[in-house]
């Protein structure tokens, strides 16, 4: 007896692809503002925080660009290989926190499936 085969997820549009990836790098643009500084003001946020802060949107910056530019140059083989579909739900679960998020344009909502669970 043989398992039906499992359907293999469907890559995106180059347009899709595009458009999770400038989504996720405006979020990590948007969580530095609390790292800018401005004289004479006094900020809320220590420098060690904000040091933090950048660090961890520089990290998003980074995985977003390998993953954008990875799945890019998958999008124009005729067969992806499994790789492809990896860095694809790769670039999915990258973007899950926002996934109700107003800003997220409508047509990647199916896309990349429930948001995380409110507990």
């Amino acid at each position: 007896m043989t398992t039906p085969a499992t359907p293999m997820p469907v890559l995106p549009t180059r347009q899709q692809l595009k458009d999770l990836h400038n989504f996720v790098d405006s979020r990590a643009y948007h969580a530095i503002g609390p790292t800018i500084c401005i004289p004479s003001i006094k900020t809320l946020v220590r420098e060690d925080q904000r040091a933090v802060i950048r660090a961890a949107a520089r990290a998003i910056f980074a995985a977003s660009e390998h993953l954008y530019r990875t799945l890019w140059h998958h999008l124009d083989e005729p067969e992806p290989d499994p790789a492809a579909y990896a860095v694809w739900a790769a670039s999915c679960a990258l973007a899950t926190p926002w996934h109700n998020h107003p800003d997220l344009p409508q047509h990647l909502r199916s896309l990349l499936g429930p948001g995380p669970q409110q507990s």
